[in-house]
C-alpha cells in the first residue's frame, strides 16, 4: 500500500540550522504519525538531491527516514532525467511566450499559461517516472510525500496501475495565494484539454 502525504513544498525541506516554520513541524508530525501506524519499508518523495542542493536545502523526510531506521528515496528526476523524458521549463515557457504569442497576455495570464503548459506536460511524465522507481517497493508499504497538485492525478495512476494507495494528509503547508494560483491553473488546463499529456 501507497501511502500519500500531500502538502506545500515549502513544508518539505528546511535551511539547515534553522528552526522549523509551523508547516514543516506539521509535516514532520504527520509523517512521524504514520510511520507509527504503518511501519513502513521505504519513505519516498518528489524531490531530488540535485533539486535540494540547488536551493540549499534538506529532506525533512530523509532526516526523518535516518532517525527511525527507514529506506529513504529521491523520487523526482534530475535535470538530465527530466530531459531525457521531455519535460519543458516553465521560466523558458514564460520567456518565449509573448515571441511566439499573439494573445497579448498580461504577466499574471502569461504565468497561468505557462504554468498549464508545464503542469499538463510534466506532471504526467514525473508521475510515471516515480512509479518507477517505486516499482520494487509494490508489494510494501510506503509512504510518499508529494506537492499537493499531483494527490489527484498520481493517485489515478496509481489506479490504472493497480497500485493501492490512501491519502494520510493533504494541504499541510498551502498557502492562500498557492490555492487560488492552483486553481486558475486547473482551469486553464480544464479549458485547455490539449495540454494534457496523461
Amino acid at each position: 500500500m501507497l501511502y500519500i502525504i500531500g502538502l506545500d513544498h515549502c513544508a518539505q525541506a528546511r535551511k539547515p540550522g534553522i528552526t522549523p516554520t509551523k508547516a514543516q513541524q506539521a509535516f514532520a508530525d504527520c509523517l512521524r504519525r504514520t510511520i507509527a501506524q504503518v511501519r513502513p519499508s521505504l519513505i519516498a518523495e518528489e524531490d531530488s538531491e540535485e533539486a535540494l542542493a540547488d536551493r540549499h536545502k534538506i529532506s525533512i523526510a530523509q532526516e526523518i527516514a535516518g532517525e527511525t531506521g527507514i529506506e529513504h528515496r529521491f523520487c523526482d528526476p534530475t535535470r538530465k532525467e527530466r530531459k531525457a523524458i521531455g519535460c519543458v521549463d516553465r521560466q523558458a515557457l514564460e520567456r518565449e511566450m509573448p515571441k511566439d504569442d499573439d494573445e497579448d497576455l498580461s504577466f499574471e495570464e502569461t504565468r497561468i499559461k505557462a504554468l498549464a503548459i508545464e503542469i499538463g506536460r510534466n506532471s504526467p511524465r514525473r508521475e510515471r517516472f516515480w512509479l518507477e522507481r517505486l516499482d520494487e517497493f509494490r508489494n510494501h508499504d510506503v509512504v510518499f510525500i508529494c506537492g499537493d497538485d499531483h494527490t489527484d492525478s498520481f493517485g489515478r495512476l496509481l489506479d490504472r496501475n493497480g497500485v493501492p494507495f490512501r491519502v494520510v494528509e493533504r494541504g499541510i503547508g498551502l498557502k492562500r495565494d498557492n490555492v487560488w494560483l492552483d486553481t486558475k491553473v486547473k482551469q486553464y488546463l480544464n479549458d485547455h484539454p490539449e495540454l494534457m499529456n496523461e
